[in-house]
């Protein structure tokens, strides 16, 4: 067998298959052989000892096992980029939901600012003692946000005519929220 220089070790696979197929032909393995390139070559049949035709046959299964490898790798990552393209579809839709979401609270938000600007416009108009009344039968979050948007006036006569200990309640959920 010919020893090779270092620089004839083939960096690729192409290479590799070219080099071993050629060596088959060589010694005349038309299982694993690759025609010659030119009738020189052709001209060139070696004979392989047996231990020499075992170690080609088994370089030529790992040689067909490493192209099944190859192969089954192109796929996984056929497979990784399509699932990859998938999660960035599902996360691009996932972010336009959001904004989507974003955009109806703060729609619902606005709505209910107005709605609440308009009770306290109503409030404003009552009498001290009626809307005290009003607004101590509401929820303490909805008393508080209608007496925060009231002038100072009118909301300390509101609070006035509530009850000591419901208006102290009150006052204090104002000053956490200011």
């Amino acid at each position: 067998m010919q020893v090779r220089p270092a620089y004839s070790i083939p960096s690729s696979l192409e290479e590799f298959q070219q080099m071993f197929g050629n060596l088959c032909y060589e010694y005349g393995l038309d299982f694993c052989a690759s025609p010659p390139k030119s009738e020189e070559e052709g001209n060139k049949r070696k004979e392989f000892t047996e231990t020499e035709k075992q170690i080609l046959t088994r370089l030529s299964r790992q040689q067909s096992r490493m192209q099944e490898r190859e192969m089954d790798m192109d796929r996984r990552e056929q497979q990784l980029k399509a699932l990859q393209e998938d999660v960035q579809r599902q996360i691009s839709q996932l972010e336009k939901l959001q904004q989507e979401i974003e955009r109806d609270i703060e729609s619902k938000k606005t709505q209910d600012d107005a709605l609440l600007d308009k009770a306290v416009s109503f409030y404003a108009k009552m009498d001290a003692a009626t809307a005290a009344q009003s607004i101590n039968q509401l929820e303490t979050k909805v008393a508080v946000s209608i007496l925060m948007r009231m002038k100072e006036k009118q909301a300390a006569d509101v609070l006035s005519n509530i009850p000591p200990d419901q208006s102290a309640k009150l006052i204090a959920e104002i000053a956490k929220k200011k």
